[in-house]
């Protein structure tokens, strides 16, 4: 997808384009209301003004304009009531689906590494943001129809005296100036303050996200701290934000007031000289009370519409970076037959390190070979993994998959020829079925269960309440850490990717979940190419092949047996670890 522009106005042109024919048939229908309610209004003023004691002939206007009143009211309610349920039902609902759907594909685009460097909560608020885009088109809409009587009101008092038609539109444009006066100052302060509650929603959801270790440290008390002085901010631009408002209310309330007497004076002197008639008067002081109310509506909608505006600009920024990670050109799909893996002279650093994790690397790994690989934190472990499932884009090299560089082949193509069972098990508060069939478009029941028993996941999955139906809570929090690998080995059964990476399965686990577990990999890695990241090396035994990393260079390798023999490096954690019973390092 192309990035979204970062100003609103060619943001929301995107979607006016898409609604041109809903937007304009809007516009006719709230012309037609306008016109509609201004004609009732008129009406009734006629009635007035032909109210004569002791006349038939007024009698007969007075029922003429009762009737024309009565028939315009229905129809006025008939326009009004399809006007709203057409923007809404053939516009608004439409538009906020197509958007979410769009902003949610867009999002999903951008790279692990982008997503990592961004608060969750922060991100979850932008899109919200943006979201508040057919919000402010209602406000729009309200605006719109505020606008259209305004003129219909204009181009009625013109027909009846011209100078009454030019003084309201005069108090019209008075009424207007001291807003716009003071709304660049407005703007300032409304993106300051979008921007400052974005920082405060993404502070909290941090905190909320990580609940459990705030209070294990008994932090809360300093989480409070830190965000006592940004709820300052937030009040004190909030505080100037109605200030602003208050002194507005108050200046148009004085200019309307005055404006309102000066026509009424004018009405009733034209009045006098037979200027104008009864009904005329009538209809000016209706206009008056109900048109200027109208117009400061109109212009609280306009400040709420910039201060939307810069609400959703601040928003836009997520949407408005390009994707860092993007197929070519017509890249074509990976097509895996046996799973041969080559890193050619690969070459990759962090944007933040101030040293590159490879540097001119090279590793083959045969078509079903098995592999694992050791080495102290930092050696680039997860991050070869991570370069292979092109999680991140290499500086120089290339890495080939079945003679087929990644970077040339679609991403849900390589993605969909690699299965990942990672220390910290991805779960989704769905159900236990829902998550094993998770990335696999499988349905069946029974293959779900299949892969499940193979996984040594049937029989705890049958002890609960709904079998496979049972909901599995917020990140797998109703699940043990063994319950969880298991379910993360029948996803992977499942899938039946050609690659297999296991990126430390075990080393968080008891002995007895480590063993079930051992099995259902066993039951996993038949025919498939195998990376196996580990700490505890002893299970790494039935490998063809251990790659023993350092500081981004390949130490050591070997058999596992050939690899003690050595008495390098990997012989030299393993006496380690002995020593400590088998635990990680």
């Amino acid at each position: 997808m192309k990035p979204f522009p970062h100003k609103f106005m060619p943001f929301a042109f995107i979607y006016a384009k898409i609604f041109k024919w809903q937007i304009c048939c809007v516009f006719l229908l709230l012309l037609l209301s306008a016109g509609v309610i201004n004609l009732d209004i008129r009406f009734f003023a006629e009635i007035i003004g032909a109210i004569k004691i002791n006349d038939d002939q007024s009698y007969d206007n007075v029922l003429k304009y009762v009737w024309l009143l009565t028939i315009f009211g229905i129809l006025r309610i008939i326009v009004s009531q399809y006007q709203r349920y057409y923007y809404n039902a053939k516009f608004i609902i439409p538009c906020q689906t197509r958007m979410e759907k769009d902003l949610f594909a867009y999002l999903l685009g951008h790279s692990y590494e982008y997503i990592t460097t961004k608060q969750s909560g922060m991100l979850i608020r932008q899109k919200e943001q943006v979201k508040q885009l057919p919000a402010m088109l209602d406000r729009i809409n309200w605006d719109l129809q505020l606008f259209f009587d305004i003129m219909v009101k204009i181009i009625m008092l013109l027909c009846i005296s011209p100078l009454i038609g030019l003084g309201y539109l005069l108090c019209c444009i008075v009424v207007v100036l001291p807003k716009q006066h003071s709304a660049k100052r407005l703007s300032r302060i409304s993106k300051a303050n979008t921007k400052m509650s974005a920082i405060v929603d993404g502070r909290i959801l941090d905190v909320i996200n990580n609940l459990l270790v705030v209070k294990q440290f008994d932090n809360i008390e300093e989480e409070k701290k830190h965000l006592h002085p940004l709820l300052a901010q937030e009040f004190s631009l909030n505080k100037k934000n109605m200030f602003i408002w208050w002194g507005q209310y108050n200046l148009i309330g004085a200019i309307t007031s005055l404006m309102s007497f000066l026509l009424l004076l004018l009405s009733v002197y034209l009045w006098s000289k037979g200027s104008i008639t009864t009904a005329d008067v009538v209809f000016i002081l209706m206009t008056l009370i109900y048109g200027l109310n109208g117009l400061s509506e109109l212009q609280d909608c306009l400040q709420r519409i910039r201060q939307d505006i810069a609400t959703i600009e601040q928003g836009l920024e997520p949407f408005s970076i390009p994707h860092s990670i993007v197929d070519i050109p017509h890249a074509k799909p990976l097509r895996v037959k046996g799973g041969d893996i080559e890193f050619q002279n690969i070459c990759f650093g962090y944007k933040n390190a101030k040293k590159p994790v490879f540097k001119k690397f090279n590793l083959h790994i045969k078509a079903g070979e098995k592999i694992g690989i050791v080495g102290a934190s930092g050696s680039g472990k997860s991050t070869l993994v991570n370069l292979l499932q092109r999680s991140y884009e290499l500086q120089s090299g290339d890495i080939l998959i079945d003679g087929q560089n990644i970077t040339h082949v679609t991403q849900e193509s390589l993605h969909d020829n690699i299965s990942l069972i990672p220390q910290d098990t991805v779960m989704f508060n769905r159900s236990i079925a829902d998550n094993i069939s998770f990335g696999t478009n499988v349905k069946s029941d029974k293959k779900i269960k299949n892969a499940a028993i193979k996984a040594y996941a049937h029989d705890f999955i049958s002890d609960k309440d709904d079998g496979y139906n049972s909901f599995v809570g917020d990140k797998g929090c109703l699940l043990s850490g063994g319950e969880r690998q298991r379910i993360a080995i029948a996803r992977a059964i499942l899938k039946n990717a050609p690659i297999l990476i296991l990126d430390e399965a075990t080393s968080a686990l008891d002995s007895e979940s480590e063993q079930l577990i051992q099995k259902a990999i066993d039951n996993l890695i038949q025919k498939q190419t195998v990376i196996a990241i580990a700490h505890r090396l002893s299970t790494l035994k039935n490998m063809d092949r251990i790659i023993v990393l350092n500081k981004g260079k390949i130490a050591e390798e070997g058999s596992f047996d050939n690899l003690l023999k050595l008495g390098g490096q990997f012989a030299k954690l393993y006496a380690a670890q002995q020593k400590k019973g088998g635990k990680n390092v």
